[in-house]
């Protein structure tokens, strides 16, 4: 593999592990989100809806990569792409069929000459693996274009996940913390209630204040119910001039809720501002 492909290689998996192409599409939410099981032709259709088209792929073995006793079926699509979906009772059946030490070695594989990565995703009852072609030089932009699509669809439609929006400023910076997430709800048998739910949070700052002539130094704390972010780094005068990322972070813990405050402390060059951001 060649630096260049290899570059681009690692960009995809980079876009891929870190869930940063959640953006910039929007399908119509439908019945399947507001459904607490669903089956493969709920995901099915709700990809052909978003122009997403999967076909049944005869190439793999399904037993090749079964989890347990859990039964699957494999589709591709029409870049080449692969979907597994496991199918569960419910996503607490799933939660323990699924473990993490099965998510690894059968899920990346070779295929027509083609490497594939892969992306899992939980949904509801059913457990997707989405096997991602290695793309070549010409088609890199489509696999993002077509990864923001089946994130969203996911994320939306099929998992009715939700966004909140804080915002707030002081005289030099203004802030704003998307924090998007889904929850679900079950009650088994035994009429015992189980929970299950994921957030991503992604902060990002812009200043308005004078810049700079040179580079500063810039710490930060971001501190909510159950969540702290800090950091520190050199800015440029012409990053000050743009919108700021502070990372990227989530998991399925406790999470901020829509009448929580985030309490922001920005320090530059010595000069200290601390604000709150509200949800709008």
């Amino acid at each position: 593999m060649d630096v260049k492909k290899n570059s681009i290689f690692i960009f995809i998996v980079i876009l891929i592990l870190t869930g940063s192409v959640l953006v910039g599409y929007k399908a119509e939410a439908g019945e399947v989100a507001r459904k607490e099981i669903i089956n493969e032709q709920d995901v099915l259709h709700t990809f052909e809806i978003a122009g997403i088209n999967f076909k049944p792929e005869t190439s793999l073995n399904s037993k090749d990569y079964k989890v347990g006793d859990t039964e699957l079926t494999i589709y591709k699509d029409s870049q080449g792409n692969v979907l597994f979906i496991y199918t569960f009772s419910s996503f607490v059946e799933r939660q323990k069929n699924f473990p993490e030490y099965e998510r690894s070695d059968p899920f990346s594989f070779t295929l027509d000459k083609q490497t594939y990565i892969s992306k899992f995703y939980s949904v509801k009852n059913l457990q997707l693996v989405y096997a991602i072609a290695y793309p070549s030089n010409e088609n890199t932009q489509a696999v993002i274009d077509n990864l923001r699509k089946v994130d969203q669809v996911i994320f939306t439609d099929l998992n009715a996940g939700e966004e909140i929006v804080f915002t707030g400023g002081s005289s030099s910076w203004k802030a704003k913390v998307s924090l998007r997430y889904y929850e679900h709800w079950w009650t088994d048998g035994e009429n015992k209630s189980h929970y299950e739910s994921y957030h991503d949070v992604a902060p990002t700052i812009n200043y308005k204040g004078q810049i700079p002539a040179q580079t500063v130094l810039m710490e930060y704390s971001l501190i909510t119910r159950g969540s702290k972010m800090s950091g520190n780094q050199e800015i440029t005068p012409e990053e000050l001039t743009r919108v700021i990322p502070l990372g990227h972070g989530g998991g399925n813990g406790s999470m901020p809720r829509k009448d929580d405050t985030y309490e922001m402390k920005i320090t530059v060059d010595g000069t200290i501002e601390e604000f709150e951001l509200k949800a709008k």
